[in-house]
């Protein structure tokens, strides 16, 4: 059997099967045989501390999937407070999109991160937010650039107080990734792969993928030189997202924003990871569940009749209509002749377009994350000054 993305899995949950599972038998009950040799853990050791029992292993594979994924329906209807047909349509496509069904059929641990992440948007128990935040991070590293949301979570939040909490997060973080440093780094280096020739058991290949590396690939395919292309669709990229900074446009849609909202805290959130990992990882197209964050701000400025906003809504909906395309075209999208391994022409074709695709959103949401960042650390160093 074959998911709808592509690639064969012969059972529901397999991530959570077959990994967090077996990751936690291994070590827990201290197994000691040639599975566990097979599948080295590549998630922070804190992950290991997660309770584990053979009457939790039944709870986790036979309970634990379903309640996720109710929860994650439910939260996204909540989020999303649909009350047009469009806002409806919206929903629907963010659920039933082919990479959004992946991520639920995988139970990838991204869909447990993205619940975490709405718990810290709306959460006023701050002190649960720091720890839920440090757990994610030091589960899968690259959250660590979401840092950001401390400083928009509390109006009233002193000075002082936010260079104490920042202080913090430092050393606590250090302290966990300095007792496992190589652990870490066997991560960094798992995941990292903006210049890497060949992918590793933790990277996309041309199939599913979400990054900037996408267009490259598809132009090494066709012989064209892997590191020259990434440097020229980068410099493309960041010339772009410069512009857009820049723009009438980008600076209306923030202009007299309450940056307070649990919305805009959202959209920090997922932004801040998406446009990160866009960057620097290939990532399986599951992450791009992280874009429904963003979502519930669009729809807020679309009510406010923001153009900006407007046109984006509608570049999702045509983007998520594609997934529907892109998503089935990476079935059995190879052949062979004497040996060598070639894809067909709707498999280049639709990756070619999803690249693009991707290129454009990416650079849109880019420009904005930096814009609210800068603002933020603006207003932090403004009251340094006085």
């Amino acid at each position: 059997m074959k998911n709808i993305v592509g690639g064969p899995f012969t059972e529901s949950f397999s991530d959570l099967k077959y990994h967090y599972i077996q990751w936690l038998e291994c070590y827990r009950l201290e197994l000691n045989d040639e599975i566990c040799k097979f599948w080295p853990m590549d998630y922070g050791m804190i992950f290991l501390k997660t309770p584990f029992n053979p009457t939790l292993k039944f709870f986790y594979i036979n309970y634990l999937p379903y309640i996720t994924i109710l929860l994650f329906v439910f939260t996204i209807t909540f989020l999303l407070n649909p009350k047009k047909k469009l806002e409806y349509f919206i929903i629907i496509l963010a659920i039933l999109n082919p990479t959004t069904l992946v991520l639920i059929d995988r139970l990838n641990f991204d869909i447990f991160i993205f619940l975490m992440l709405i718990i810290i948007a709306l959460n006023r128990v701050y002190i649960f937010n720091w720890l839920l935040f440090s757990y994610c991070f030091l589960v899968k590293l690259y959250p660590i650039v979401a840092g950001s949301f401390i400083f928009i979570e509390n109006k009233k939040r002193s000075f002082n107080f936010l260079v104490a909490l920042i202080f913090s997060f430092v050393v606590i973080s250090s302290y966990f990734m300095f007792i496992d440093v190589e652990k870490y780094s066997s991560i960094s280096e798992n995941y990292f792969s903006v210049f890497t020739l060949y992918n590793s058991g933790g990277k996309a290949g041309y199939w599913h993928i979400f990054g900037l590396n996408t267009i490259p690939k598809v132009l090494k395919y066709f012989e064209f030189n892997y590191i020259f292309a990434l440097l020229l669709v980068y410099t493309i990229f960041f010339f772009i997202t410069y512009k857009l900074y820049t723009s009438f446009e980008i600076n209306n849609l923030i202009k007299n924003q309450d940056l307070f909202t649990f919305r805009w805290r959202l959209f920090l959130l997922g932004g801040n990871i998406l446009f990160f990992c866009y960057l620097v990882y290939s990532n399986y197209s599951q992450r791009e569940v992280f874009l429904i964050l963003l979502i519930p701000q669009f729809l807020f400025l679309n009510v406010k009749e923001n153009k900006l906003s407007s046109l984006i809504i509608y570049f999702l909906i045509f983007r998520y209509l594609f997934l529907f395309i892109y998503g089935p075209s990476n079935i059995d999208s190879t052949y062979h002749i004497d040996g060598k391994r070639y894809f067909n022409h709707l498999f280049l074709f639709t990756t070619s377009v999803k690249g693009l695709l991707d290129f454009v959103l990416m650079a849109l949401i880019g420009s904005i994350v930096i814009k609210i960042n800068f603002l933020i650390l603006k207003r932090f160093l403004l009251r340094f000054k006085y």
